[in-house]
């Protein structure tokens, strides 16, 4: 029994580190944007997503949770790909890495952790539930996840790693939804996760407002 309780708190010790650092990057990039006075990304923000990522998916693979472990894994892929256009040259023609290279690799990498944590024998949940339920998580997973698909988009077409409105939209829309899964779920390390996002999105909504406000005058 004692062994059990312990690999349990393993597991939501690894689950809230990724929430810690998740949390951390939105304190980070909101800090920064107040005192720019306009919504900006600092390189913080993609280093501590990069690792509150990581942290997660050893987590959600050792739930299997599916909706959990498809965002996370498409989410790790665009986080390195930001941080590849914030250190590349400013020269595109030097670009040598393909845009799909780390998609590719975080998907793998989900598997990768999925299949080393069955074969180890993690007490893990199973992905049978009610098909309104897996309906709810990937649509919500879904729209969440499209929000980094937009930034990546905006991102690629720049040439250089940028955050549209678009991205805080959708990310708002995207947390109530999974607050709701995660509730379902009682998964209580992703009902933190997404319980106060909409506030710091919200407000960079406001930022970005009242910057166009400004250029239009």
């Amino acid at each position: 029994m004692t062994a059990v309780v312990v690999a349990f708190q393993i597991w939501d010790a690894i689950g809230w580190l990724g929430q810690g650092l998740f949390t951390l990057r939105v304190l980070v990039q909101w800090f920064a944007s107040e005192r720019a006075g306009r919504s900006v990304v600092p390189r913080a923000f993609w280093w501590l997503s990069l690792a509150g990522s990581l942290a997660l998916l050893v987590y959600v693979g050792h739930r299997q949770d599916p909706v959990f472990l498809a965002g996370v894994s498409i989410n790790t892929g665009i986080y390195v790909r930001n941080l590849f256009l914030v250190y590349r040259s400013r020269d595109p023609r030097e670009e040598r890495l393909s845009p799909w290279v780390p998609v590719c690799c975080g998907l793998g990498l989900a598997v990768l952790v999925a299949f080393a944590l069955t074969r180890a024998g993690a007490d893990v949940v199973s992905f049978e539930q009610p098909l309104w339920g897996l309906a709810l998580g990937f649509t919500a997973q879904t729209i969440w996840s499209s929000r980094f698909i937009l930034q990546w988009y905006a991102s690629e077409r720049e040439g250089r790693s940028v955050m549209p409105a678009s991205f805080f939209y959708v990310s708002t829309l995207g947390a109530v939804l999974l607050f709701a899964y995660a509730v379902y779920r009682l998964d209580w390390v992703m009902m933190a996760a997404y319980v106060l996002n909409p506030i710091p999105y919200i407000r960079n909504i406001v930022l970005l407002r009242r910057e166009g406000r400004e250029k239009d005058a």
